[in-house]
This record gives C-alpha cells, sequence and structure tokens, in this order.
C-alpha cells in the first residue's frame, strides 16, 4: 500500500486484510474521485483468488517454485477452474479435449508459462489418451541427444523442443539449410551437386544466386525452416 509522508513522499506500508475491510466499508459512505479509486482498488484486493502453489520449493527458497494463482474465484478458499483437478467423482471435465495434466515443473521452461498461463496443460489430448504428445510420448518422439554415460536424452519433444539441446540443434539445422544449395546443380557456373561455385578463374565462390534459387519453396527446405522455427519458440 502506498502512503504519503507530510512532506508529500510517497512510503509503502503494511496493512491487514481486516483493516482494509473496515476501510471499504467505510468508503461507501465517501464521495468523490479519490475516494472511489481507492475503493475499486480495496475491492480488487478483497476479491477472493485461487491459492494453488506448487508443492515445491523455488531452488534458492523456502517459496513454492510457482505460484499461487491468483486467479479470481467466487468465494475464499475456492480453486480456479483449472487447478480443481483432479475433478471429484460425477463432476464434468469443462475442457474434455485438453491434457489432464496440471503443469509444476514444466514451468520453469517461459514457453510453458507463455503458452498456459501456468494452469492446466493447455493443449489437447492425443488419441486414445486423456494427456497430450508431450506428457505420454510415442517412440521417436523424444529428444535423442547424446548425454554422458552413452545413453540418450529422454526429453519428450511432442510438443516443445528439449530446452537443453534445442540450442545445439538449432545451429546444425541453421548450417544445413545454409548448405543446401550444395545438394542441387549450379545452372549458372554448371557445378555438379557436393561441389562449389566457381568464378571464372576457377576459385570456390560463395553460391550463385540461381543455385540457391533452385531449392527455394522445396520440400527439404521447407521441412528444414519448419523445424527451425519450431526449435525457435
Amino acid at each position: 500500500m502506498i502512503a504519503r509522508r507530510r512532506n508529500g513522499a510517497a512510503r509503502r506500508v503494511e496493512i491487514s486484510a481486516q483493516e482494509v475491510e473496515d476501510a471499504f466499508r467505510l468508503l461507501q459512505y465517501v464521495s468523490g474521485p479519490e475516494a472511489r479509486q481507492l475503493r475499486d482498488k480495496f475491492e480488487t484486493l478483497l476479491r477472493p483468488v485461487c491459492f494453488w502453489a506448487s508443492s515445491r520449493t523455488g531452488r534458492h527458497s523456502n517459496y513454492p517454485a510457482w505460484g499461487p494463482c491468483g486467479r479470481f474465484v467466487s468465494v475464499p478458499n475456492q480453486r480456479c477452474i483449472e487447478h480443481q483437478w483432479p475433478l471429484l467423482n460425477g463432476v464434468p471435465d469443462p475442457f474434455p479435449e485438453r491434457c489432464t495434466v496440471t503443469l509444476d515443473e514444466e514451468l520453469e521452461d517461459s514457453r510453458w508459462a507463455k503458452y498456459s498461463g501456468g494452469l492446466r496443460c493447455p493443449f489437447k489430448r492425443r488419441a486414445g489418451s486423456e494427456r497430450c504428445a508431450h506428457h505420454d510420448p510415442r517412440d521417436g518422439e523424444l529428444c535423442g541427444r547424446p548425454v554422458d554415460g552413452g545413453a540418450t536424452c529422454t526429453t519428450a519433444e511432442g510438443i516443445f523442443a528439449c530446452d537443453t539441446h534445442r540450442w545445439v540443434k538449432l545451429a546444425d539445422l541453421k548450417s544445413e539449410l545454409e548448405q543446401l544449395p550444395l545438394t542441387v546443380e549450379c545452372c549458372y557456373c554448371d557445378a555438379i551437386s557436393g561441389e562449389s561455385c566457381m568464378n571464372k578463374n576457377g576459385q570456390p565462390v560463395a553460391f550463385h544466386k540461381k543455385r540457391v534459387n533452385a531449392v527455394q519453396g522445396s520440400r527439404e527446405q521447407q521441412e528444414l525452416s519448419d523445424t527451425i522455427e519450431w526449435l525457435r519458440l
């Protein structure tokens, strides 16, 4: 709460919820724009909110790793519709097409926080499952990047690329995209597939424009571009 010193300087003060409630009731009898503005602010503060929070603590603190939610609800101590999962018996799922997972550790990745708002998983269930492609991965949907000990990374990539290895993959694919013209012949200098373009003196040069244009719009170029955009999400 911001209060004012006698000299007009702003200072923060802590007031209890009970004091806010008392002030809100008294402000009902006060007219004027300042009183109305303060009354609206207190009304927002007093609205009950969902207090769902992660059961995990932050890496360097005793506070929840994620939360509290803070969504407005109808009555105190009620969870918002996103955090009522798992539902009680007989209660219909308000989002029958969405994955049933309540996000927690995923929210350490800013992409999950951005697309979900920190709530229940926003992505559609995959066929025959109550979970999405990330939370119910199939063969071929894991990162697969080599890690220590000869094993491979098992992070699911059904929705987002593995955050640990996506930048390495991105660099590899950008290099592959830049070298894609090398897979076709150059109709300007007659360089065959796999050979560099040459100038009139027989010196290697950058790819000629006609050779670059030859791969524009190709299936390989489109697939590489789409994968790069996905890695950049």
